[in-house]
């Protein structure tokens, strides 16, 4: 006979749901009896993640369901994934779709654990790990070249604060040019036939 709570047909009995935070961690899993639902509280460090993982082990959990919230969910997927569980990473937008989602922790939990154990929840795409490492490198050169350009406009701002136009002589201001300019300048060079003649 199919489990039925509240009314909706249980199709995954081995799922659970994580309320992932920057603290603890809320997990609500099927009983160890296999009767009725248990809820457990783990500190989110590695070896609260290790406990939760051995817990859920306990509980011949095979699927888990966790909110992608903020970056607290990045290192209890991780370690999840490599202990053989399949984690569903659930959209807060699309979780929030769903009418009646309770609002304190340990609710928050066993409606996580809910959803998936009745078919009602899809996880959101989480390409392999090559692709996030690759990602995670590309995201972090584009940050990196934003915060360079950005200084460069402050250095261009200083300057012309000061009146000394190097950037409006050479072309590229943090160029071989520009920048042997502005270090023979900050050495204390004031000679503009000594400074034209560093250029490259």
């Amino acid at each position: 006979m199919t489990e039925q709570r509240q009314g909706f047909p249980v199709l995954c009995a081995t799922a659970a749901g994580i309320d992932v935070g920057s603290a603890q961690h809320w997990v609500c899993a099927p009983a160890r009896t296999g009767a009725g639902r248990e809820v457990a509280v783990f500190a989110a460090t590695t070896p609260g993640v290790e406990q939760l993982i051995g817990w859920l082990q306990e509980r011949a959990v095979t699927t888990v369901a966790m909110e992608s919230t903020g970056v607290y969910w990045i290192v209890p997927h991780e370690m999840l994934e490599c202990a053989g569980v399949e984690v569903r990473l659930v959209d807060t937008r699309e979780l929030r779709r769903v009418p009646g989602r309770p609002k304190t922790d340990r609710r928050d939990c066993e409606w996580l654990q809910r959803l998936p154990a009745c078919g009602l929840l899809r996880g959101a795409f989480r390409p392999t790990e090559p692709v996030c490492l690759l990602r995670t490198l590309v995201r972090d050169r584009s940050t990196l070249v934003a915060e360079r350009a950005d200084w460069l406009r402050r250095m261009q701002k200083a300057l012309d604060q000061m009146i000394v136009r190097v950037h409006r002589a050479v072309a590229e201001l943090d160029g071989g040019t520009g920048l042997a300019i502005v270090r023979a300048i900050v050495a204390g060079e004031r000679d503009p036939h000594r400074l034209a003649a560093l250029r490259d």
